[in-house]
């Protein structure tokens, strides 16, 4: 079996489809980030504590998270350096205070457009596992066929 049916029939078994469930969390210079006003819009990877070779990365593949509408919302805890590291279009580095939103997503949540949980990994993802999986996806492959990448 794929990786990637590995992930679906995952995310199938466990109730993945559940909708999200909301948070408002700040980033490092205090502003509100409400997953409300992005649910819908983008989906969004949401990674709790992720290193920072994984949020290099992640920077790295700016251009192929914008292509594919896919925001990675990285939970750090307040004291973290990395929160004040450099962002990029799709990467948004978000304080958790007591780990609150970690806990409702665990270590990595992947969320469709639909607002529904579509993965849940047992730790951050490689990049490249997500990419695909969203590839799969019928609402991407109808956005490739519109929008011709």
């Amino acid at each position: 079996m794929t990786h990637l049916k590995t992930v679906l029939l995952a995310a199938a078994l466990s109730g993945a489809a559940a909708s999200s469930p909301a948070f408002v969390l700040r980033d490092a210079a205090g502003r509100e980030w409400a997953l409300q006003s992005h649910l819908g819009r983008e989906r969004l990877l949401i990674v709790s504590r992720p290193s920072a070779a994984y949020l290099a990365e992640v920077r790295l593949q700016d251009a192929a998270l914008q292509v594919r509408d896919l925001r990675v919302v990285a939970l750090l805890p307040p004291s973290d350096a990395g929160l004040n590291g450099p962002v990029t279009l799709m990467l948004t580095l978000l304080a958790d205070p007591g780990g609150k939103v970690a806990a409702q997503y665990g270590p990595a949540a992947l969320i469709g457009k639909d607002k529904g949980v579509k993965a849940r990994y047992p730790a951050p993802p490689a990049l490249s596992a997500v990419l695909g999986t969203v590839d799969a996806m019928p609402m991407r492959q109808q956005e490739r066929r519109e929008r011709g990448r």
